[in-house]
């Protein structure tokens, strides 16, 4: 017997991708897994009748499961089941998060306590990737402990598994440490050689690379000669192009392939504003833009806390400059097909749904596939196969080495380069397109939230932010999105897509409309994440001009918080007038670094504490209508900080014990009463 299941739970593809990989990798041994979404359980699987399952599930940003996953979660919640349901399973778990979340892992180390308690047993301790060092981190060494209890339970020889995960590469010798810095400082010549003024329209900005760098590791990985690379990921597509040109239809996003959490197709959309809400010059700038849903306004219904995708393609610069490296830029615009190789040792392998099998090349890397983000591993193999000089194709496979873990996270995860910073950085590598096509990841919309509430023109605002050209960058960039939203003007047409509601949502569902005037909220959003609540502000003033006799007086506050008030208190104005009309109670504004009044508060979780009394009066708001807490902007510091200060405040103002204290935010969070938009 040598079947398993491996099922996963995926909101953006990470999670599914791992599962498909260590499908591929135990076929490649002769086992034989299935592998299915959660949410297939009872119709594709029965858990309780497998002996085995591997699987791989992520975390949302608020806590919840993956839409593919989500009716696995509540069937396995089920208190109908006896605890010995499962107990002829045994299982494994990945678990992927980001750790800038409150929520952090909480999906995967839910399915695990709940599958102990209905009798399954764990074969490997669970496996916790972060987002934010670097998922490989934890997710290799996880699938190579994984394989070799495989490994036993099939009878798998160690040769044959250390095949799996070892190449067999031989690699010339380079016996001294000044013969290795001579060959890095070859590289680093000829990075500085590349003929930048071919892309005149991506401005390069020559790199001085320091010795320990991209192009360079310390001196005990240079003269490791037992390199562990992972073996090259099996090819499966094959392209061929004509010497027509092709019109792609943009009207049909990706190949119309499925993407979670998306409730609509495309919809082309008419820009009808746009504008700078800050000062120019500050740290990063805000920026509106409104559009006009038109026709569509009746199939695109939102409510305040919605968001909609934007269908945003990469800098047409960065594609032109990777063709240009394959050396297709002059056929960028042709007819372009694309179909698996019928000589590929790769089971079951398809065109993957979002791509089209005839198309362009242009197309491709401008709509669907993502050059920006950070190349893994498994394609700086491929990138190390196609190098033309030994210097360079040495230094990749170090950088994707067990051995070179660390260099991978600090130089290309943590340092945020692109596709193009690594091959501007290795000028021999020359990949074959159809290695990009199998391992690039899918381009994703980018959500933003509405601030306007039900009306055919939406605004949205988003923040501006500048990353160097440094640490490998080799230019300057802002976000995919940032920079194309930025180029847009009135009357452009653009498309976006219906987002699926989330519970961040006035009312949170499945809360009836009417009790939206009811209920008792505190908003927090710095910088841009007081957007969204413009949207809460305008639903409750429409609700109040209705009907003003009716319109109850209960507690609202929004804590808003910026650098410089004089500089970026964005819609100043508007929301001073909410606070005239009697929709807000309170506006508690800080600033972190003006000098406008040096009583006021720095930050919002300086606000909250200080105002801790009133904070625990309004939490304890329950009966028909209790409280609502909601919380919009930023993960990385400010969502934590704002968690840790009510839990600070619980603690004192009920002098019960810090554990008790999480418990009972824990508790407002599941009840929703305390809900988070949040992003890193």
């Amino acid at each position: 017997m040598t079947e398993f299941l491996i099922a996963y739970g995926s909101q953006t593809g990470q999670a599914e991708a791992i599962a498909g990989q260590i499908k591929e990798r135990a076929e490649s041994l002769g086992l034989t897994p299935s592998l299915h979404v959660l949410n297939g359980h009872e119709s594709k699987f029965h858990l309780e009748k497998e002996k085995l399952a591997v699987i791989v599930v992520s975390s949302t940003g608020d806590g919840d499961p993956p839409e593919n996953c989500d009716r696995f979660v509540r069937k396995i919640s089920r208190k109908t089941l006896e605890p010995g349901f499962l107990k002829d399973l045994e299982y494994a778990i990945l678990g992927l998060g980001d750790s800038n979340y409150s929520t952090y892992q909480g999906v995967p180390r839910k399915i695990d306590k709940q599958l102990k308690f209905l009798g399954a047993e764990k074969i490997l301790e669970t496996g916790e990737a972060d987002d934010q060092i670097g998922l490989e981190l934890a997710v290799e060494p996880w699938i190579e402990k994984l394989f070799n209890i495989l490994a036993e339970r099939f009878g798998i020889s160690q040769e044959k598994l250390s095949s799996l995960f070892d190449s067999k590469l031989k690699f010339n010798a380079v016996k001294t440490k000044e013969e290795k810095e001579l060959l890095a400082q070859t590289i680093s010549e000829d990075a500085r050689e590349e003929p930048h003024n071919e892309y005149s329209t991506l401005k390069i900005v020559p790199q001085f690379y320091p010795d320990n760098s991209i192009i360079k590791g310390d001196v005990k990985l240079s003269l490791d000669n037992n390199l562990r690379v992972p073996i090259a990921p099996q090819d499966f597509l094959v392209s061929s192009f004509s010497h027509k040109k092709h019109s792609v239809n943009t009207s049909v996003w990706q190949n119309g392939a499925k993407m979670p959490g998306v409730v609509s197709a495309p919809f082309n959309v008419t820009v009808v504003g746009t504008a700078l809400v800050t000062d120019h010059d500050v740290q990063k700038p805000k920026r509106e833009i409104i559009i006009d849903l038109g026709e569509h306004e009746a199939v695109l219904p939102y409510e305040p806390g919605d968001a909609f995708y934007f269908i945003a393609p990469n800098n047409v610069a960065e594609v032109n400059f990777i063709l240009k490296r394959l050396g297709l830029l002059d056929l960028a615009d042709n007819e372009w097909k694309i179909a698996v190789d019928t000589n590929t040792k790769k089971l079951k392998a398809v065109v993957p749904p979002h791509i089209p099998e005839i198309t362009t090349l242009r197309h491709l890397f401008t709509y669907c596939l993502d050059i920006r983000r950070a190349p893994g591993r498994p394609l700086l193999r491929i990138f190390a196969d196609s190098a033309k000089k030994e210097e360079e194709k040495r230094r990749l496979l170090e950088l994707c080495s067990a051995q070179g873990m660390n260099d991978f996270t600090l130089h290309i995860r943590q340092a945020g380069l692109s596709v193009v910073d690594v091959l501007y950085a290795f000028p021999s590598v020359k990949p074959n397109v159809d290695r990009l096509l199998e391992l690039l990841p899918r381009l994703m919309p980018r959500p933003y939230s509405v601030a306007t509430a039900k009306k055919r023109r939406v605004r949205f605002v988003y923040s501006v932010m500048t990353f160097t050209a440094e640490e490998g960058r080799c230019y300057e960039r802002q976000g995919v999105a940032t920079e194309w939203l930025n180029t847009l003007k009135v009357g452009d047409r653009i498309q976006i897509m219906g987002k699926e509601p989330a519970r961040f949502r006035l009312p949170p569902p499945p809360l009836e409309a009417s009790s939206v005037a009811s209920m008792p909220i505190l908003m927090i959003g710095p910088g841009t994440g007081v957007a969204v609540f413009l949207s809460f502000c305008q639903h409750l003033l429409q609700l109040k001009l209705s009907d003003p006799e009716h319109f109850p007086n209960v507690p609202r506050y929004l804590y808003f918080g910026c650098r410089h008030l004089n500089k970026d208190f964005i819609y100043k104005e508007e929301i001073e007038s909410y606070v005239r009309e009697g929709i807000l109670s309170q506006l508690i504004i800080c600033e972190s670094q003006g000098a406008s009044d040096p009583n006021r508060s720095k930050y919002v979780q300086d606000a909250l504490k200080e105002r801790s009394s009133e904070v625990n009066e309004f939490l304890n708001i329950t009966g028909d209508h209790p409280s609502r807490v909601f919380i919009c902007g930023d993960a990385k510091g400010m969502s934590k900080d704002v968690w840790a200060a009510f839990q600070d405040i619980i603690q004192q103002t009920k002098g019960i014990p810090e554990a008790e204290a999480k418990a009972v935010l824990t508790d407002l969070k599941k009840s929703d009463r305390y809900i988070e938009d949040v992003w890193s």
